[in-house]
Order: structure tokens, then C-alpha cells, then sequence
């Protein structure tokens, strides 16, 4: 896999996440993710989190050392699914998105994968960065139950 640190922009940096960081990313995307949650009926479960963050490549997004986000990824078949874009309130519409988007296909494409995939909540904002890169609804699959889509793109 490349190593984030070979793509260091001024302000954005990316590390490998440890289980140390576990709590600041699991507050992040509680925090983040709450009100979609609310709305569409679901509950928060860190259980199924710490599950899922166990089995995910996980990096942490610093801007001057400080934690401003997660991203969080897992191999699948011929696909890179990015299980988590996430940023701190107070670091959004600063690029920090699509630098971690970019950072995924980089390494999508260094091992060889044909796809990049994820899920967004239908009234996540953050749709309109995907679809501004490239993501495109995908056919159907389990996530088109309503309140979340399954968006992919070529690598």
C-alpha cells in the first residue's frame, strides 16, 4: 500500500490509526453520523463499530497534529470500500474530504483494483462531493433501502 505520508499537503496529514485512537474516531462518527441516524430510525451501536473498526484499515487525519477526521477502508473482491470519510466541525469545506478521497483511489489503483465503493445517507451533503468525483449510484444491493445509497466509481 503507498504510505500517506509520501502525499503530504500543506495542511493534511495522514497516519495509520492504532486502537488508541478508537475513541476519538468512534466519538467522531457518533458525533457526525447521530442526526442521519436519528432520522432515518437507526440506532448507534459501538459494538458493531468496534467490530467493523477492527476489521478496516483505519487512518487518522491530522492538520498540525491535531485529529480532525477518519477515514477508514476495507478490501473487498476487486474494490476498495471506504467505510468512513469523516471530519471534525470547524475542518469541513477545507478539502480535507476529498484529500481522503483522493488518498483512496491512489491506493485503490497501487493495488491493482478495478473499483471504489461506498454508502452515504440520501440526505448526506457529502453526496455532492461524490458525485463531483466521479461516484455514481450503483445498481441495486442491499443499501437501497431508502435512506442509504450505494455509490461506486472506477478506478
Amino acid at each position: 500500500m503507498l504510505d500517506p505520508t509520501e502525499f503530504p499537503t500543506p495542511s493534511f496529514q495522514l497516519r495509520q490509526a492504532s486502537m488508541d485512537d478508537f475513541v476519538f474516531a468512534e466519538a467522531l462518527t457518533r458525533n457526525n453520523m447521530g442526526g442521519y441516524y436519528k432520522r432515518h430510525h437507526l440506532v448507534w451501536r459501538r459494538d458493531l463499530f468496534l467490530a467493523s473498526w477492527r476489521e478496516s484499515e483505519n487512518f487518522i487525519l491530522e492538520v498540525d497534529g491535531e485529529a480532525i477526521g477518519v477515514l477508514r477502508i476495507t478490501e473487498e473482491g476487486d474494490s476498495l470500500h471506504i467505510r468512513d470519510v469523516q471530519i471534525a466541525e470547524g475542518h469541513r469545506r477545507q478539502g480535507a474530504g476529498t484529500y481522503m478521497l483522493n488518498m483512496s483511489h491512489r491506493w485503490a489503483r497501487a493495488r491493482g483494483l478495478r473499483e471504489l465503493q461506498l454508502r452515504v445517507f440520501v440526505d448526506n451533503p457529502a453526496a455532492r462531493l461524490y458525485l463531483r468525483m466521479g461516484y455514481r449510484l450503483a445498481g441495486p444491493r442491499l443499501a437501497q433501502l431508502g435512506s442509504i445509497r450505494h455509490m461506486s466509481r472506477r478506478v
